[in-house]
């Protein structure tokens, strides 16, 4: 929409001041796709942002997942040495021990599960946000395309007065819309 109004007035203030026609319809055809092409460039420049800030995040996650792997090594040494004792304490006979290194032995293997349950996760949210980010990427770039190779073959039928409202084309005459095979394929 504001590329074309921006071609339009491109158009009608060549009109006004007494500029050829064919040159007129040129200039605002010219400005309509070079104005698209900034606002393209501004969309893909914002989306170059969000994915910078999501992939720091995502370091900062990767950051984050590693220090909760080294914490829990330490936790996981720090019980074993326990664990030896209780055993050596075990050894010389002490009720109170063995149960104590039930405990122990039960508190390991539940900070495991949660720190496999917690690793999974955070490395699945990694990569459904590289495929999204990739997929915006993509996403933009056959938007841009497609405008552009529209536009071009816009400049390409001067004869035809044409106007875009809401991503439809539309003739100013009443007569059948004469658009190429290329074209429609384009549009589609």
């Amino acid at each position: 929409m504001r590329s074309g109004i921006i071609g339009i007035c491109s158009w009608s203030i060549l009109f006004l001041l007494n500029v050829k026609p064919h040159i007129a319809i040129g200039v605002g055809i010219f400005s309509a796709f070079l104005s698209e092409s900034m606002i393209q460039a501004n969309a893909k420049s914002h989306l170059r942002h969000k994915a910078t800030a999501l992939q720091t995040e995502l370091n900062v996650a990767i950051h984050q997942i590693c220090d909760m792997k080294r914490a829990l090594d330490l936790t996981t040494k720090d019980l074993r040495d326990a664990l030896d004792e209780l055993h050596r304490r075990d050894a010389i006979g002490s009720p109170a021990a063995r149960e104590l290194l039930t405990r122990q032995e039960e508190a390991m293997v539940a900070q495991r599960t949660a720190l496999k349950v917690s690793s999974d996760r955070s490395f699945e949210t990694l990569e459904s946000l590289e495929r999204m980010i990739i997929s915006q990427g993509e996403q933009t770039a056959r938007v841009q395309e497609v405008l552009s190779m529209v536009l071009q073959q816009l400049a390409l039928e001067p004869r035809q007065q044409i106007n875009m409202h809401d991503s439809v084309f539309t003739q100013e005459n009443n007569s059948t819309p004469s658009m190429t095979e290329d074209l429609i394929a384009l549009m589609g």
